[in-house]
């Protein structure tokens, strides 16, 4: 990869193509080939992130093999057959995607749970982006969070309130 002024809005994914899930073009010939990854971290910025679980991307063709990338990234000069089979997609920041988080468990865990039953906990509940250095976080952003039956005692406000 080349370095350039527009370098900086370079992102990187690194994962595997998921083999049993296709994308199925609207009509044949319509661009470039597409597919599912499942994409264990990405490269941006000069730094590598690992994601806090896998996650499914919509990307382009078969990738580039990952540890001929010039980017940091996950373990890419280790012997493990892991790393060794990565692949990676190169991105501009402001190009769209897909992005399909998998959970899986029960019914009762992945469904129901959801239901607003007034049980106890917090469901839903999905974090991404969070960056934290020293005590500071920064570039948070929560969707999807629903807490239910909780009870909030003895709470105390700074001393402004």
């Amino acid at each position: 990869m080349t370095e350039t002024l527009n370098s900086h809005s370079t992102v990187v994914l690194f994962g595997k193509i998921v083999e049993d899930l296709k994308v199925v073009p609207e009509k044949k010939g319509s661009g470039k080939e597409q597919a599912i990854a499942r994409i264990y971290g990405y490269s941006f910025g000069g730094a590598y992130y690992e994601m806090a679980s896998p996650v499914l991307f919509a990307v382009e063709g078969k990738g580039d093999a990952a540890d001929k990338t010039e980017v940091p990234g996950p373990g890419l000069d280790d012997d493990d057959p892991f790393y060794k089979s990565l692949r990676c997609w190169s991105f501009d920041k402001s190009d769209k995607t897909i992005r399909m988080d998998l959970d899986s468990g029960t019914f009762e865990q992945v469904l129901l749970g959801d239901s607003g039953d007034g049980g106890m906990g917090v469901s839903g509940a999905r974090v991404s982006g969070a960056r934290v250095s020293g005590a500071r976080v920064s570039g948070a952003r929560v969707s999807g969070a629903r807490i239910s039956g909780a009870r909030l005692s003895g709470a105390r406000g700074d001393a402004s309130d």
